[in-house]
């Protein structure tokens, strides 16, 4: 009677654990989310995403965008550690990657029940870059581009309303402690900056993000300093016309911060309906791969991709018949250099699924690899590896990568690009303007094509990137045209030691 009344003890512990989470998915207008939480959580956090998106547009008087289907922002949502082992960095609570393939962000899954929350707090953080470079084809200063971050990461969102303007009280030891930098230095050239002096620099940019945004006299001058630099005048010189005596300014901003109350927006939703979210579960075969998916799309070198595809391999090899999944494993068999792996996983998924433009795209582009490696100047060859690109542009034409390829195809090939491949690769940055290679590469073909002023507005948000160095590929070129020089003058202004020609992509 003792070892049944034990064993009926413990069936009841067994039923009263709380059972695994599985991976699910919400996906809302803006956003992807993958979790691996509870229902209830996940759609939380999916709603909260998108009303701060909704309190930006309405904040900042921007209409929302109709073609955004193709560009959701995946936020994968994982525990602390994952999140630094997937940053490959020690403290990190969040980072974003802006991509042609599609732009994606990490963070931490805590509930978000405080808006004090760290892990909310760098999302949307983040979020607000994404939303400045996607809306705006400005150029924004350093000093404005985080601190408007900075701003918005405060956001708090109720069932009622979304109110900004809270302070960024994360930054208050920078701000109240740190290195008090001066209205001349924010507005100067950029600074190499330790950790302590970032922290400072953030909490000053928030300080006069705030200061601007609800200071009526002092956001038309922000609005004329930012028309300003986007004329090409000097930032410095610009603050000093649009603001005045910066010494002044200097003492307005110190007696905005001894304030003891700030002044916020705070924005009903009225009649705004509930954001539409759907939630899934994914499928078995997703579930196996996603931590290798995570690890695929955060990036990885040759080397690092041919020891996630071996790993990815023989999982993948149990869902044959789940087309997502094969999709997947023909993308990290892609970068492991596993050409003919590739093919195979892409011609499964499109067995169960003709309609997989990820499938499409990594055929297309095995081929083209094959026919660049091959240095092959079979002009047929290359049509028909265009073919599963341009087949991959069919199934979804609001999606900038198979644009972005199907140009870069010519650049393979080493031939002058089709006029339709240089309309593809304008469509592509109009359709993924965080890229900042893409940028680069539409900003290039306009000074080819003799289009300065186009090419000009393309160069300055890349030449202000808050993260690139002062003297980047882009303010070269950017300086060569203001300079007078076009054509093929201005292209080498381009340092031949660079890489690429364009700052980094992550944030």
């Amino acid at each position: 009677m003792r070892w049944r009344g034990l064993l009926g003890l413990l069936g009841m512990l067994a039923a009263a654990a709380p059972a695994q989470a599985e991976w699910l998915e919400a996906r809302s207008r803006h956003f992807t989310l993958i979790s691996d939480t509870n229902e209830k959580t996940l759609r939380q956090q999916s709603e909260a995403l998108e009303r701060l998106d909704w309190g930006l547009r309405r904040f900042l008087n921007v209409t929302d965008e109709p073609d955004i289907a193709s560009r959701k922002v995946t936020v994968f949502l994982v525990n602390d550690g994952d999140v630094r082992r997937l940053c490959q960095c020690t403290n990190a609570a969040g980072f974003y990657l802006s991509r042609v393939s599609g732009s994606i962000a990490f963070g931490a899954k805590g509930g978000w029940t405080d808006g004090n929350d760290f892990g909310r707090i760098v999302l949307f953080h983040e979020y607000a870059h994404h939303f400045l470079l996607g809306t705006y084809d400005i150029a924004f200063p350093a000093w404005y581009s985080e601190g408007f971050a900075e701003f918005a990461s405060t956001m708090r969102i109720t069932d009622q309303n979304a109110t900004i303007g809270y302070a960024a009280q994360h930054r208050a030891y920078g701000l109240m402690e740190g290195q008090r930098f001066t209205a001349r230095q924010m507005f100067g050239p950029k600074m190499r900056l330790s950790a302590a002096q970032m922290d400072a620099f953030y909490g000053r940019g928030w300080l006069m993000t705030h200061y601007f945004s609800f200071d009526r006299a002092r956001n038309s001058q922000l609005l004329a300093y930012i028309s300003a630099i986007n004329r090409g005048t000097p930032s410095v010189t610009a603050a000093e016309e649009a603001f005045g005596d910066l010494q002044e300014l200097d003492r307005s901003l110190s007696g905005y911060l001894g304030r003891r109350r700030l002044v916020g927006m705070t924005m009903p939703f009225g009649d705004t309906a509930t954001p539409p979210i759907t939630i899934r579960p994914l499928t078995k075969g997703e579930a196996d791969l996603i931590d290798l998916r995570m690890q695929s799309v955060r990036g990885v070198d040759r080397g690092a991709g041919q020891k996630l595809y071996a790993k990815a391999a023989p999982v993948a090899a149990r869902y044959d018949d789940d087309p997502v999944a094969q999709g997947w494993l023909a993308e990290m068999a892609f970068d492991a250099g596993e050409n003919d792996a590739a093919l195979a996983a892409a011609a499964k998924a499109l067995a169960r699924d003709p309609k997989s433009g990820q499938a499409l795209l990594y055929q297309g582009r095995v081929k083209l690899r094959r026919l660049t490696d091959a240095k092959s100047t079979d002009a047929a060859a290359w049509n028909a590896a265009r073919d599963s690109i341009i087949a991959a542009n069919r199934v979804d034409p609001d999606d900038p990568e198979p644009l972005w390829w199907f140009w870069q195809s010519f650049m393979l090939q080493g031939i002058e690009p089709r006029a339709s491949s240089i309309k593809g690769l304008y469509r592509a940055q109009e359709l993924a303007p965080q890229d900042d290679i893409v940028r680069f590469a539409a900003a290039m073909a306009r000074i080819e094509a003799g289009e300065i002023p186009a090419a000009q507005r393309l160069l300055r948000p890349l030449a202000y990137h808050p993260h690139a160095p002062a003297d980047n590929p882009a303010s070269r070129v950017l300086a060569a045209l203001d300079a007078g020089k076009v054509g093929k003058a201005a292209i080498n202004a381009v340092d031949a030691k660079e890489e690429g020609g364009a700052p980094t992509a992550a944030h």
